[in-house]
């Protein structure tokens, strides 16, 4: 840290901090275009945004959690956007099926990053990362919805923290088939509503 950094005010020093950060961003973005996902570099990011190299590292450990953070801006609005604007009249099921189409959007506008994201979702430890914690965003809300659900027996009692396990690995597996090019998405909403009408025993269209 130069000695000007060191001398500047807190404030300041955040703020150059996330200014740094924007950069690297905004740089990943410019190289991943040009080269590919796969071809890109911490030191060419580095580079594009005008640090040091060692800068990447201060801002994120490895490349995962640099496409994390990418993504996560997109399928964070995705993810308010499908809770904001869920019709007023939708059961349970239209409910979790409005979010996650929403949510399929989200993805679908940088597939590329969107596999490496999704890997890191899966695999990375950490809680504390940007996946993790969309994650429990995402869950908070489904548990939420489902608890209301049986509270209005419009549904059957089940555990809302195991109901959502298997509402994620319904929608998880529809979003893959989808990124793989297996499913459209009409196929993948009709699909996730059919099985979501299974899971909580409900008649379809209820």
């Amino acid at each position: 840290m130069s000695e000007e950094s060191k001398s500047a005010p807190t404030g300041v020093r955040q703020q150059r901090k996330e200014q740094t950060r924007h950069e690297l961003l905004a740089a990943a973005r410019r190289v991943i275009e040009r080269r590919g996902l796969a071809a890109t570099t911490t030191r060419e990011i580095a580079a594009e945004a005008g640090v040091a190299a060692g800068t990447f590292f201060v801002h994120f450990a490895d490349m995962n959690l640099l496409v994390e953070t990418l993504l996560d801006e997109r399928i964070g609005q995705a993810l308010q956007l499908g809770m904001d604007t869920v019709p007023a009249s939708a059961d349970l099921v239209g409910q979790l099926v409005h979010v996650a189409g929403c949510l399929y959007e989200g993805y679908d506008d940088e597939p590329d990053l969107a596999r490496q994201y999704l890997a890191a979702t899966l695999f990375r430890s950490g809680p504390h990362g940007p996946a993790q914690q969309r994650i429990q965003q995402f869950q908070d809300w489904v548990t939420e919805r489902i608890t209301e659900g049986v509270g209005a027996e419009a549904i059957p009692d089940i555990d809302p923290t195991l109901a959502f396990t298997a509402y994620f690995g319904l929608y998880f597996a529809f979003l893959v088939a989808g990124l793989r090019g297996e499913l459209e998405r009409p196929q993948q909403l009709a699909l996730l509503a059919a099985s979501l009408h299974r899971l909580f025993r409900m008649e379809d269209g209820a």
